[in-house]
């Protein structure tokens, strides 16, 4: 049996024809969007925007949120239309640039962002419009779409590039249709599950401000309150210390990807209060003397970037310059009770920052963060109840997780 390249290797029985190979100019004529200065967003016609096209492969009115003020002529030059298909055109990655996205709503008078390239049937109908929220993703598409866009301080791509990429479908509008519903099955699937877990963590966010106002107390085995909690002062608690690294951050003699050991940055300490199973870089023995290092147990919070991420060390590391590690305690403390408060000091902080943001925390704000103490027992009771909603959420993360993974190995073998 001769295997045509045309034909993918997992496909529904029905269909015996070979795909074609086509490029996306013969079929779809592209536009840039529409660019204007700050004060025209925020009231006015719907417009789609960059993040409505990088985070969904399909856009519905609901999901269109943001709004501009634009002339008649605007509305004319940059309209939108159901079936057309969005791509992003900048990226500060290569590997993010060309997200596609389809309009599967019709929406009145609106118009699309100059970070997004319009791309529109020239005979609408040849595609289903779920067939095309997927025939964009596919491995070998992706793979040209960052061949073919260049890379400065960003990447960037245009409607001449994408124009001339290769892209290869059925003719059978029947097999576009099955395909594409079979996906969109699949991404419903993944949406539920990712309101699950949208509800656990909206519990955990309940449970965390009833348990750490005192609203919800525990009691001893006995069913008696604990004792009053006490308040004392970080530098009264814990001993802690911020990371470092030689400078410049650019100089390679730093790094050893081979040899080297695990160098914790902002970005190794995941949302879930644990780092990464491993560190994006590593340490070469040059810049060890040069760190800090920490070891299995310790915490770590961040003080840049995505301020307040928490995490005990699963490993031995050294810990950048834009953490803090804590060591050691000076009073009898439940590691995991510690690591939840310190979360919600950092939390409550960045809400009494000017426009809920920080850009750093200092020495002199760490030392005055104040620290509600319960009793040993009762700091094990919280630490453990906590734990075991993470393990939940974790469970639930790596549902998803599954289920996405699944999803691009199908895409690998249901498209071409």
């Amino acid at each position: 049996m001769i295997e045509h390249t045309n034909t993918p290797e997992l496909r529904f029985s029905e269909f015996k024809e070979e795909w074609i190979s086509k490029y996306v100019g013969e079929y779809f004529f592209f536009k840039n969007g529409l660019n204007k200065g700050k004060e025209f967003f925020g009231s006015g016609s719907p417009i789609v925007n960059f993040t409505d096209v990088f985070n969904n492969r399909g856009l519905y009115s609901k999901t269109i949120n943001g709004k501009v003020s634009v002339t008649e002529k605007e509305i004319n030059q940059f309209n939108v239309a159901k079936g057309d298909v969005f791509f992003t055109r900048t990226s500060e990655v290569i590997e993010e640039i060309g997200m596609p996205s389809v309009l599967l709503d019709h929406i009145s008078d609106c118009v699309f962002s100059g970070f997004v390239l319009r791309a529109r049937e020239f005979n609408p109908g040849i595609f289903a419009e779920s067939f095309k929220k997927y025939m964009f993703t596919t491995y070998n598409f992706r793979k040209e779409m960052i061949k073919k866009s260049s890379m400065t301080t960003r990447a960037l791509t245009s409607g001449t590039a994408i124009s001339n990429m290769v892209f290869i479908f059925p003719e059978n509008i029947n097999e576009q249709r099955k395909i594409g519903d079979f996906f969109s099955k699949l991404d419903q699937q993944i949406e539920l599950e990712e309101k699950k877990l949208e509800l656990l963590e909206q519990q955990k966010r309940g449970y965390m401000q009833k348990i750490f106002s005192q609203q919800l107390r525990f009691k001893d085995e006995n069913g008696n309150d604990y004792p009053e909690w006490k308040k004392k002062k970080l530098d009264d608690v814990a001993n802690y210390r911020r990371g470092s690294f030689p400078q410049p951050y650019g100089n390679k003699k730093w790094y050893d990807e081979k040899n080297g050991e695990p160098f914790v940055q902002v970005v190794d300490v995941d949302k879930n209060m644990k780092l990464h199973d491993k560190t994006k870089q590593k340490i070469s023995d040059l810049a060890k003397p040069k760190s800090v290092k920490g070891f299995k147990g310790d915490i770590v919070v961040t003080l840049q970037g995505s301020i307040g991420r928490v995490a005990i060390l699963q490993y031995d590391a050294y810990i950048d310059r834009t953490l803090l590690l804590i060591n050691s305690f000076k009073i009898k403390m439940n590691k995991n009770y510690f690591k939840y408060v310190l979360y919600l000091l950092f939390l409550r902080e960045k809400e009494r920052a000017p426009g809920g943001t920080i850009k750093t925390i200092t020495k002199a704000v760490l030392s005055n963060f104040e620290i509600d103490i319960p009793t040993l027992e009762e700091q094990n009771k919280i630490g453990m109840f906590f734990n075991e909603i993470d393990n939940l959420i974790e469970l639930q993360n790596n549902k998803i997780n599954h289920l996405k993974h699944r999803k691009q190995g199908l895409l690998q073998k249901m498209f071409v």
